[in-house]
């Protein structure tokens, strides 16, 4: 008896290395990702700004619907002024993948946009930056 328990043992443990190289996760790296400006450049009115942002995933081009974007900073380092930030509030995505961003910018120009996002079913964080011109 004590042998049929071994053998049963020992078949099964194989059936789970076996089962496990041929079944393993995928998951498409952070890179997959990136955001780009969605629509035409943002206007401030007063000191407030609006821009839209997507997230798209490279491979298929598709918008992601589903991300949550859990930090944003604002800043203008493309005109070599990164200290000058502005504050940022994200709304969550409309369904067509679109992410609303208000800056209090106070000052046209060109602003960089850094953001984190999760996405459903990656392990890692997605970081990007989008530049967009802001015109009065």
């Amino acid at each position: 008896m004590r042998t049929y328990l071994i053998a049963g043992a020992l078949a099964l443990a194989s059936c789970v290395v076996v089962t496990g190289a041929f079944v393993s996760p995928t998951f498409a790296a952070a890179t997959d990702y990136r955001f780009e400006a969605a629509g035409k450049q943002a206007h401030l009115s007063g000191d407030k700004a609006v821009m839209i942002v997507r997230l798209v995933h490279v491979p298929d081009g598709k918008p992601v619907m589903d991300a949550v974007i859990f930090e944003s900073k604002a800043d203008m380092s493309p005109m070599g002024m990164a200290t000058m930030t502005s504050p940022t509030t994200i709304e969550p995505a409309s369904g067509d993948g679109l992410y609303r961003i208000d800056l209090d910018a106070g000052a046209p120009g060109p602003w960089a946009i850094t953001l984190a996002a999760k996405v459903q079913g990656e392990t890692e964080t997605v970081r990007g930056s989008v530049v967009v011109t802001l015109e009065k």
